[in-house]
C-alpha cells in the first residue's frame, strides 16, 4: 500500500544579509536531500508557485542527494530536471560527500564497500540489491544504469562550489585559517580527509571572525559581507515543530553562515532558502517541508 504523505511548511521572517548578489539574480538554495523525494518534490513546487520577479532564477543542490533516505534515485531524477519543476534558469548540483563516495565506488571497486556502509545500503534495497546477494560488479552495472547520467557526469568533474557575488555555495564549508581558494581547490578525493570541503565541520563550524580576512579592501574586512550557504551538518537534530526551530539554520549574525542540512539523512524534513535583491540590498528567507502521516494513520 502507498501512503500519501501530507506535508508541513515552516518558514522565518526575511532578513538582510551583509552582501550582495549579481545584479538581476535570485537564488533558491535546497539542502541535503538524502533520498527524501517526496519532499523534493514538495521543495519544488513551493518553488514553482513563487512569482517571479524578473531575476535570473538560480536553483542550487549543495550535495548529499542520496543516501539514507527512502528514494535516491528518485530524488537524482528531480534534482535534473529542476529548471522545469523549479521554474529555473540555471541549475547548479554541487557534490556531496555521499554522492562523491558513490562515484568513487563505481571507479573503485575496493571503495564501493565504503560507499554502501556510509549509507549506500539504503540504494541498493531501492534496487533490490545487497551485498551479499551480489556482486560489485553487479551493483555497479546497476548503478550506473539508474543512475541519472548527468548526475554520474557532475560528480565526476561538475564544479564543486559556486560563488555568485558575496554568496558562496558549498557541501560542507571551509577551513577558516588557510587560503579559501586553495582549500576549495582541493580534488574530488575526500577519504580520510578531515579538512576538506565535502567534509569538514570545525573549525568552520565555530567560525566567528567572517570570511574576508584577507580581502585587501579593508571595509570589507571590516564589513564582512561573504556568507557561506552549506549542508553537511544537521543544524536541527530533532523534528521541525515550530518555524522558530528554524533559527538553528541561521548563522549569519555570528558565523556568516546559512546551514540547510536540517537531517533528511534520518527523518521526512528538508530545508531550502530564498535570496533575492531588493535594492541596494540582499535579502534572505530559510523555509522547510515536513512530511507527516495521514492523521487516520496515527
Amino acid at each position: 500500500m502507498t501512503i500519501a504523505l501530507k506535508f508541513g511548511s515552516y518558514s522565518l521572517p526575511w532578513r538582510d544579509l551583509p552582501g550582495l548578489l549579481p545584479e538581476n539574480a535570485e537564488v533558491f538554495a535546497i539542502g541535503d536531500v538524502h533520498g527524501q523525494a517526496d519532499l523534493l518534490e514538495r521543495v519544488l513546487e513551493d518553488i514553482r508557485n513563487t512569482p517571479r520577479n524578473g531575476a535570473v532564477r538560480h536553483l542550487v543542490f549543495v550535495g548529499d542527494l542520496i543516501d539514507r533516505g527512502p528514494s535516491s534515485v528518485g530524488a537524482v531524477d528531480l534534482a535534473m530536471r529542476g529548471t522545469a519543476l523549479a521554474n529555473a534558469d540555471v541549475l547548479h548540483v554541487l557534490p556531496g560527500n555521499h554522492d562523491l563516495a558513490l562515484h568513487f565506488g563505481l571507479l573503485f571497486p575496493d571503495l564501493l564497500s565504503l560507499w554502501i556502509s556510509g549509507g549506500g545500503k539504503t540504494v541498493l534495497s531501492e534496487l533490490g540489491m545487497s551485498e551479499e546477494d551480489n556482486t560489485p560488479s553487479e551493483i555497479q552495472g546497476e548503478l550506473r544504469k539508474v543512475m541519472h547520467p548527468e548526475y554520474l557526469q557532475l560528480m565526476a568533474e561538475g564544479p564543486t562550489y559556486l560563488q555568485l557575488g558575496d554568496l558562496l555555495f558549498v557541501h560542507a564549508g571551509v577551513h577558516p585559517y588557510g587560503d579559501v581558494p586553495e582549500f576549495l581547490g582541493q580534488d574530488r578525493f575526500f577519504v580520510r580527509e578531515e579538512y576538506h570541503w565535502a567534509t569538514i565541520r570545525y573549525p568552520f563550524l565555530s567560525h566567528r571572525d567572517g570570511w574576508d580576512l584577507r580581502d585587501p579592501d579593508p571595509e570589507r574586512r571590516d564589513r564582512k559581507p561573504t556568507v557561506i550557504v552549506h549542508g553537511h551538518t544537521p543544524a536541527l537534530r530533532r523534528d521541525i515543530a515550530s518555524d522558530a526551530d528554524l533559527e538553528f539554520c541561521d548563522g549569519v549574525e555570528i558565523h556568516r553562515s546559512i546551514a540547510l542540512d536540517i537531517g533528511a539523512a534520518y527523518r521526512a524534513q528538508l530545508a531550502y532558502t530564498r535570496i533575492r535583491s531588493r535594492g541596494d540590498k540582499t535579502e534572505m528567507r530559510i523555509h522547510a517541508v515536513k512530511g507527516e502521516l495521514p492523521e487516520k494513520l496515527l
